[in-house]
């Protein structure tokens, strides 16, 4: 196996991961919008939820995938590929913190195939730097559909 060279950010142990931190206006908002993102399911296709709730402090966090248009092999036309991955939402002290990790590439049954990270042998560089660079960019819209759907009334 190979590392994989993407605009993916990584954390210090050298996994994907997107991470963010915002002051949040309205604690009690913010909880009650957290809980609900996880309800939407034409960004992420959730397989599990979880949440811990104190009063002023909520952690949810959720197991699914994401639809990622790419090509499975070099030539042809792009199809559907699921790539699975986890998404926590904390709240505490008036801010909220969102991480995004454990990316791992999935067949249409949806099992696991390999992690993001790590490029396989078989798999040619022209379709993982595609699937790289399609996974960066939904996982930026829904980051940044995230912060939106956070701030609304």
């Amino acid at each position: 196996m190979s590392k994989a060279i993407g605009q993916i950010p990584r954390a210090n142990s050298g996994e994907f991961q997107y991470y963010g931190e915002v002051v949040a206006e309205n604690t009690t908002h913010s909880m009650e919008r957290a809980k609900s993102f996880f309800n939407q399911p034409f960004l992420v296709h959730w397989d599990t939820v979880a949440r811990r709730e104190q009063p002023a402090n909520l952690l949810v966090s959720g197991k699914g995938y994401i639809n990622v248009k790419a090509k499975l092999h070099g030539i042809g036309t792009p199809s559907l590929v699921p790539v699975g991955l986890h998404m926590s939402v904390e709240i505490v002290n008036g801010r909220y913190r969102y991480t995004i990790n454990h990316f791992e590439v999935m067949d249409k049954a949806g099992n696991p195939q390999y992690a993001l990270e790590e490029k396989p042998d078989t798999v040619k560089n022209l379709v993982y730097d595609q699937l790289l660079q399609q996974t960066h960019k939904r996982v930026s819209f829904v980051i940044g559909w995230f912060k939106k759907y956070m701030k609304e009334e």
